[in-house]
Protein backbone atom coordinates (compact mmCIF):
# COMPACT_ATOMS: atom_id res chain seq x y z
CA UNK A 1 0.00 0.00 0.00
CA UNK A 2 2.86 2.49 0.78
CA UNK A 3 4.68 1.55 -2.35
CA UNK A 4 1.37 2.44 -4.17
CA UNK A 5 1.13 5.96 -2.15
CA UNK A 6 5.05 6.24 -3.20
CA UNK A 7 5.07 5.69 -6.68
CA UNK A 8 2.49 8.66 -7.82
CA UNK A 9 4.37 10.83 -5.41
CA UNK A 10 7.83 10.04 -6.87
CA UNK A 11 6.42 10.70 -10.57
CA UNK A 12 4.96 13.57 -10.48
CA UNK A 13 8.17 15.22 -8.45
CA UNK A 14 10.33 13.43 -11.63
CA UNK A 15 7.69 15.33 -13.91
CA UNK A 16 7.73 18.43 -12.43
CA UNK A 17 11.61 18.15 -12.49
CA UNK A 18 11.56 17.56 -16.32
CA UNK A 19 8.80 20.57 -17.40
CA UNK A 20 10.49 23.02 -15.09
CA UNK A 21 14.05 22.12 -16.87
CA UNK A 22 12.20 22.01 -20.37
CA UNK A 23 10.55 25.03 -19.84
CA UNK A 24 14.28 27.19 -18.75
CA UNK A 25 15.74 25.16 -21.94
CA UNK A 26 12.77 27.15 -23.86
CA UNK A 27 13.69 30.12 -22.31
CA UNK A 28 17.13 30.09 -22.87
CA UNK A 29 16.97 29.69 -26.27
CA UNK A 30 14.28 32.41 -26.63
CA UNK A 31 16.22 34.57 -25.03
CA UNK A 32 19.40 33.70 -27.13
CA UNK A 33 17.25 33.90 -30.31
CA UNK A 34 16.54 37.80 -29.15
CA UNK A 35 19.71 38.72 -28.58
CA UNK A 36 20.75 37.69 -32.08
CA UNK A 37 18.21 39.30 -33.70
CA UNK A 38 18.83 42.52 -31.59
CA UNK A 39 22.76 42.20 -32.25
CA UNK A 40 21.98 41.76 -36.18
CA UNK A 41 19.28 44.68 -36.43
CA UNK A 42 16.20 42.93 -36.88
CA UNK A 43 14.48 44.68 -34.51
CA UNK A 44 10.97 44.31 -34.78
CA UNK A 45 11.63 40.58 -34.94
CA UNK A 46 13.62 40.61 -31.41
CA UNK A 47 10.91 43.03 -30.11
CA UNK A 48 8.40 39.87 -30.60
CA UNK A 49 10.35 37.57 -28.59
CA UNK A 50 10.89 40.25 -25.72
CA UNK A 51 7.29 40.73 -25.72
CA UNK A 52 7.00 37.04 -25.40
CA UNK A 53 9.71 36.41 -22.93
CA UNK A 54 8.08 39.41 -20.45
CA UNK A 55 4.80 37.65 -19.92
CA UNK A 56 6.80 34.59 -18.83
CA UNK A 57 6.64 33.84 -14.57
CA UNK A 58 10.43 35.65 -13.44
CA UNK A 59 12.89 36.19 -11.25
CA UNK A 60 13.69 39.96 -10.31
CA UNK A 61 17.07 39.46 -12.46
CA UNK A 62 15.58 38.33 -15.73
CA UNK A 63 12.49 40.60 -14.81
CA UNK A 64 14.54 43.29 -15.14
CA UNK A 65 16.63 42.38 -18.09
CA UNK A 66 13.93 41.67 -20.56
CA UNK A 67 12.04 44.51 -19.50
CA UNK A 68 15.03 46.81 -20.00
CA UNK A 69 15.88 45.31 -23.81
CA UNK A 70 11.97 45.59 -24.69
CA UNK A 71 12.17 48.97 -23.67
CA UNK A 72 15.26 49.92 -25.34
CA UNK A 73 13.63 48.06 -28.69
CA UNK A 74 10.72 49.82 -28.50
CA UNK A 75 12.83 53.00 -28.33
CA UNK A 76 14.89 52.00 -31.10
CA UNK A 77 11.77 51.42 -33.30
CA UNK A 78 10.36 54.97 -32.38
CA UNK A 79 7.47 53.67 -30.58
CA UNK A 80 8.69 56.20 -27.54
CA UNK A 81 5.68 55.76 -25.80
CA UNK A 82 5.37 52.25 -24.71
CA UNK A 83 9.69 52.52 -24.33
CA UNK A 84 8.97 55.27 -21.51
CA UNK A 85 5.49 52.88 -20.07
CA UNK A 86 8.01 49.71 -20.20
CA UNK A 87 10.81 51.73 -18.62
CA UNK A 88 8.92 53.23 -15.88
CA UNK A 89 6.97 50.59 -14.94
CA UNK A 90 10.17 48.01 -14.22
CA UNK A 91 11.94 51.50 -12.44
CA UNK A 92 8.84 51.32 -9.99
CA UNK A 93 8.77 47.56 -9.33
CA UNK A 94 12.83 47.99 -8.63
CA UNK A 95 13.22 51.25 -7.20
CA UNK A 96 16.70 50.50 -6.00
CA UNK A 97 18.03 49.20 -9.83
CA UNK A 98 20.64 51.29 -11.21
CA UNK A 99 19.77 50.37 -14.79
CA UNK A 100 16.19 50.38 -14.71
CA UNK A 101 16.28 54.05 -13.35
CA UNK A 102 18.94 54.94 -16.09
CA UNK A 103 17.36 53.23 -18.63
CA UNK A 104 13.93 54.57 -18.28
CA UNK A 105 15.69 58.50 -17.75
CA UNK A 106 17.44 57.48 -21.28
CA UNK A 107 13.88 57.36 -22.56
CA UNK A 108 12.99 60.15 -21.29
CA UNK A 109 16.03 62.12 -22.46
CA UNK A 110 15.90 60.54 -26.08
CA UNK A 111 12.43 62.09 -26.38
CA UNK A 112 13.31 65.37 -25.15
CA UNK A 113 11.23 65.04 -21.81
CA UNK A 114 13.67 66.74 -19.94
CA UNK A 115 12.03 67.87 -16.89
CA UNK A 116 10.67 64.15 -16.27
CA UNK A 117 14.30 62.73 -17.37
CA UNK A 118 16.20 64.57 -13.95
CA UNK A 119 14.50 62.22 -11.53
CA UNK A 120 15.56 59.10 -12.57
CA UNK A 121 18.76 60.21 -13.27
CA UNK A 122 19.18 61.75 -10.02
CA UNK A 123 18.15 58.38 -8.40
CA UNK A 124 20.92 56.94 -10.58
CA UNK A 125 23.21 59.62 -8.77
CA UNK A 126 22.48 58.22 -5.57
CA UNK A 127 22.47 54.74 -6.04
CA UNK A 128 25.95 55.10 -7.91
CA UNK A 129 27.45 57.98 -6.69
CA UNK A 130 30.70 57.41 -7.79
CA UNK A 131 29.18 57.20 -11.85
CA UNK A 132 30.34 59.98 -13.60
CA UNK A 133 27.96 59.16 -16.51
CA UNK A 134 24.78 60.33 -14.40
CA UNK A 135 26.17 62.97 -13.34
CA UNK A 136 26.28 64.17 -17.53
CA UNK A 137 22.67 62.62 -18.24
CA UNK A 138 21.50 64.80 -15.20
CA UNK A 139 23.59 67.77 -16.14
CA UNK A 140 22.29 67.62 -19.71
CA UNK A 141 18.50 67.28 -18.80
CA UNK A 142 18.93 70.30 -16.43
CA UNK A 143 20.15 71.95 -19.59
CA UNK A 144 17.17 70.82 -21.62
CA UNK A 145 14.90 72.27 -19.09
CA UNK A 146 16.63 75.89 -19.15
CA UNK A 147 18.65 75.63 -16.05
CA UNK A 148 22.58 75.99 -16.97
CA UNK A 149 23.45 76.47 -13.56
CA UNK A 150 22.37 73.51 -12.14
CA UNK A 151 23.77 72.00 -15.32
CA UNK A 152 27.09 73.12 -14.92
CA UNK A 153 27.24 72.18 -11.47
CA UNK A 154 25.99 68.76 -12.06
CA UNK A 155 28.84 68.16 -14.98
CA UNK A 156 31.19 69.68 -13.00
CA UNK A 157 30.93 66.97 -10.83
CA UNK A 158 30.77 64.50 -13.43
CA UNK A 159 34.68 66.13 -14.23
CA UNK A 160 35.92 66.10 -10.96
CA UNK A 161 35.08 61.96 -10.74
CA UNK A 162 36.26 61.24 -14.27
CA UNK A 163 39.25 63.04 -13.14
CA UNK A 164 39.67 61.19 -9.86
CA UNK A 165 39.15 57.92 -12.07
CA UNK A 166 41.46 59.19 -14.47
CA UNK A 167 39.25 59.06 -17.44
CA UNK A 168 41.09 61.14 -19.70
CA UNK A 169 38.55 61.49 -22.55
CA UNK A 170 35.25 62.24 -21.15
CA UNK A 171 37.25 64.38 -18.37
CA UNK A 172 38.39 66.57 -21.52
CA UNK A 173 34.88 66.20 -22.70
CA UNK A 174 33.08 67.51 -19.43
CA UNK A 175 35.67 70.59 -18.92
CA UNK A 176 34.28 71.47 -23.02
CA UNK A 177 30.70 70.91 -22.25
CA UNK A 178 30.92 73.59 -19.38
CA UNK A 179 32.37 75.97 -21.72
CA UNK A 180 30.35 75.51 -24.31
CA UNK A 181 26.87 75.92 -21.76
CA UNK A 182 28.60 79.10 -20.68
CA UNK A 183 28.84 80.40 -23.74
CA UNK A 184 25.39 79.37 -25.83
CA UNK A 185 23.97 82.94 -25.08
CA UNK A 186 25.87 84.28 -27.86
CA UNK A 187 24.29 81.60 -30.21
CA UNK A 188 20.98 81.29 -32.01
CA UNK A 189 18.10 78.39 -30.10
CA UNK A 190 18.92 75.90 -32.57
CA UNK A 191 22.46 75.45 -32.33
CA UNK A 192 22.20 74.31 -28.02
CA UNK A 193 19.30 71.54 -29.66
CA UNK A 194 21.65 70.13 -31.89
CA UNK A 195 24.33 70.01 -29.47
CA UNK A 196 22.33 68.55 -26.56
CA UNK A 197 20.63 65.96 -28.92
CA UNK A 198 24.39 64.84 -29.94
CA UNK A 199 25.56 64.65 -26.67
CA UNK A 200 22.50 62.75 -24.88
CA UNK A 201 23.32 60.09 -28.22
CA UNK A 202 26.71 60.22 -26.94
CA UNK A 203 25.52 59.12 -23.29
CA UNK A 204 23.09 56.97 -24.10
CA UNK A 205 25.30 55.18 -26.66
CA UNK A 206 28.65 54.62 -23.47
CA UNK A 207 26.07 53.68 -20.83
CA UNK A 208 25.06 50.65 -23.68
CA UNK A 209 27.83 50.12 -24.45
CA UNK A 210 30.42 50.47 -21.73
CA UNK A 211 28.51 50.60 -18.30
CA UNK A 212 25.33 47.93 -18.42
CA UNK A 213 26.64 44.73 -17.67
CA UNK A 214 24.22 42.44 -18.88
CA UNK A 215 25.85 39.12 -17.26
CA UNK A 216 24.53 39.92 -13.86
CA UNK A 217 21.17 39.38 -15.16
CA UNK A 218 21.97 36.13 -17.56
CA UNK A 219 23.29 33.58 -14.73
CA UNK A 220 22.83 30.16 -15.58
CA UNK A 221 21.44 29.80 -12.25
CA UNK A 222 19.20 32.59 -13.12
CA UNK A 223 17.58 31.44 -16.35
CA UNK A 224 16.58 28.26 -14.82
CA UNK A 225 15.32 29.43 -11.88
CA UNK A 226 12.87 31.43 -13.90
CA UNK A 227 10.30 28.75 -14.10
CA UNK A 228 10.86 26.55 -11.11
Amino acid sequence: MTRLILFPIIFLLFLNTFVASSLAKDFKESLKQAQALDDDGFLDEALEIWKELSTTTTNSNLDIYVSLKLGTTYLKLKQSHKSINTLKAISESHPDSFDANFHFANSLSATKNFSAAIKPYSITTTLKPDEGLSYVGLGLSFFGVGDSKKAIAAILKANLLFKKKKNIAWHRDTRVMISQIRNFSKFPPHFSSLWLNNNLKVVHDTYEKAIFNSNQYLSPSSIYNKLK
